[in-house]
């Protein structure tokens, strides 16, 4: 009995080495050593911004249901508009950075959990194009003071938004918030910005895919212990097929004793977890994985929303409380932590296979200015007198962000390792993703980060991709006419700026990984109709004056 003990303890002993020897070849020397770090900061709204019920929730319904965003009008409901904040859920909203460098150039992840934000505002300096410039100017400072890793350009700094319907609304469509509340995030971006700089320290990095499964897919049907955590709103046309059903993981750790520093997941979900009858303000299931994560996982963590588009989570809900409704605290946390628990088993999924990144460290972000012009009389309305209906959109209507019809904005393309990173400026089609994934053939992983440097609602490609949702957006799934069924349509830039997105992440693919804007570009035939966007140079969006600030004028939008 004696013996059978000690080989027991001696077997387990060995078993323990196994998956020990394994992980220091995963994370190991044999792994290049970059520079990681991570930051978070608080952007829960204050008590008095909360007081006076004009601090907006958004995502549903539409506008304030206040005549002129003032004058409530009589039984306004969600449906209507009125879903101001009536407090704070859980921890609240928070923006997060991941910052990884290889010592010679240094790029930055960002994401601010509202329901959207632009890249610059009526109200004054406070947009996307600030804080990236913000950052860049405050660490620049910092590191001419301090040897350490080089600091980023703004163009190299990327930052969205996480969609969050249960987010404030920065974007203005629903009410808006207090151009304090602007203020506050920009303040509070630029500071985890910098943080994350400040705490980078080397690391090796580590990459792996988790499939994440879609309702009622044929190709992967779960089996025991899988769980499809997915939906695609148009999973009936045949022409809206293809998803972004990764759930992608990159994983530092420490290159001597392999302890996790950082975890940062690019995953494509709406945070539409909770409803409308949620009246506080949270980052949805987003924030609630991020804290899961450091909890199983230690270190820093952070999920950055990938390809929005028609992709929604599957199966929301509290099991244990199944008929309460979102505005019970309690039932709308059991419900973030439920979903938020599925997607981080996907993450340890993809952790189990991750490898690492090896060779010569590298890593690159170019941002570009892309313009279009803009046929929905939707967001031209919003922007020029949304006030009027209860929905004060704050976007500058000034060059180059809006300019007659033309819109200006930004796009991100760069790399880590051999895995691609492209970044657009609202809840693209996965069509985008992929077509880009199956032109740029070779790298290991293709990170695609949504709402990235601004927010325009839905960016639909191919054009043949267009019939379901311009039919869905004036008739319900049974044909019956609903005009608000839907918004993919009426939320849609333009019928080119997808196919425009499309050509651009080509052509920075080509100028990230070749150094030849036309290496992708010119192989899609549809790419030479947006040959103006070719011309312009890498950091083109960087270079406009900021925002005079009008707050003391324009107190709230």
């Amino acid at each position: 009995m004696r013996r059978t003990a000690i080989l027991t303890v001696a077997t387990l002993a060995a078993a323990a080495a196994v998956p020990a020897a394994l992980a220091a070849r995963r994370h190991g020397p044999r792994g290049a050593v970059y520079l990681v770090g991570g930051g978070v900061e608080s952007i829960n709204p204050t008590k008095a911004m909360l007081a006076n019920h004009d601090f907006f929730l958004g995502g549903y319904g539409f506008g304030s249901g206040r005549v002129g965003n003032v004058v409530a009008v009589p039984g306004a409901t969600d449906a209507l508009g009125n879903r101001y904040a009536v407090g704070v859920l859980g921890d609240g909203a928070h923006s997060r950075a991941f910052a990884v460098s290889d010592r010679r150039h240094t790029v930055v992840f960002s994401q601010i959990e509202t329901q959207g934000y632009f890249a610059a505002y009526k109200q004054g300096p406070f947009g996307l194009i600030d804080i990236r410039r913000d950052a860049a100017a405050q660490i620049a400072a910092l590191a001419a003071k301090h040897a350490g890793a080089p600091a980023p350009t703004a163009s190299e700094i990327v930052v969205d938004s996480d969609h969050s319907h249960g987010g404030p609304d920065t974007v203005g469509v629903w009410g808006g918030v207090p151009t304090s509340y602007l203020k506050l995030v920009h303040d509070r971006t630029v500071a985890a910005i910098v943080d994350a700089w400040r705490s980078m320290r080397p690391a090796t990095l580590s990459y792996g895919v988790a499939h994440a499964g879609v309702n009622g897919e044929a190709k992967y049907p779960p089996t025991d212990g899988q769980d499809w955590i997915l939906s695609n709103q148009f999973s009936d046309d045949p022409n809206n097929q293809t998803m972004d059903d990764e759930v992608r993981v990159l994983q530092a750790r420490d290159p001597k004793s392999g302890r996790v520093l950082d975890t940062y997941v690019n995953y494509a979900s709406h945070p539409t977890v909770l409803g409308s009858s949620n009246r506080r303000v949270t980052g949805d299931y987003v924030g609630r994985l991020d804290r899961a994560m450091q909890r199983s996982l230690g270190g820093f963590a952070m999920d950055q929303v990938a390809t929005l588009g028609r992709e929604q989570p599957a199966d929301r809900g509290c099991p244990s409380m199944p008929k309460a409704d979102d505005s019970n605290p309690t039932k709308a946390l059991c419900a973030l932590d439920d979903y938020a628990g599925r997607v981080l088993r996907k993450v340890k999924e993809a952790l189990a296979v991750a490898r690492p990144l090896t060779g010569k460290p590298v890593v690159a972000m170019n941002s570009y200015l892309l313009a279009d012009p803009a046929t929905s009389p939707v967001l031209a309305g919003l922007v020029y007198a949304g006030q009027v209906v209860g929905a004060p959109a704050g976007r500058a209507p000034n060059a180059p962000w809006y300019t007659g019809n033309v819109i200006g904005t930004t796009y991100f393309v760069g790399r880590i390792g051999d895995v691609l990173v492209t970044g657009g400026p609202g809840e693209m089609y996965a069509q985008i993703w992929q077509k880009v994934r199956d032109t740029v053939k070779g790298m290991r992983g293709y990170i695609n980060v949504g709402t990235a440097g601004d927010f325009l609602g839905y960016l639909i490609a191919p054009l043949e991709a267009y019939p379901e949702p311009v039919k869905r957006s004036f008739l319900s799934g049974n044909n019956v006419p609903s005009p608000v069924d839907n918004d993919n349509y009426f939320f849609n830039v333009s019928h080119t700026f997808g196919e425009r997105l499309t050509c651009d992440f080509l052509r920075g693919a080509g100028d990230i990984l070749a150094h030849d804007a036309q290496k992708y570009w010119s192989t899609y035939d549809r790419c030479p109709a947006f040959t103006s966007d070719l011309m312009l140079p890498p950091g083109q969006d960087t270079t406009f004056p900021a925002q005079p600030d009008l707050s003391s004028v324009l107190p709230h939008m």
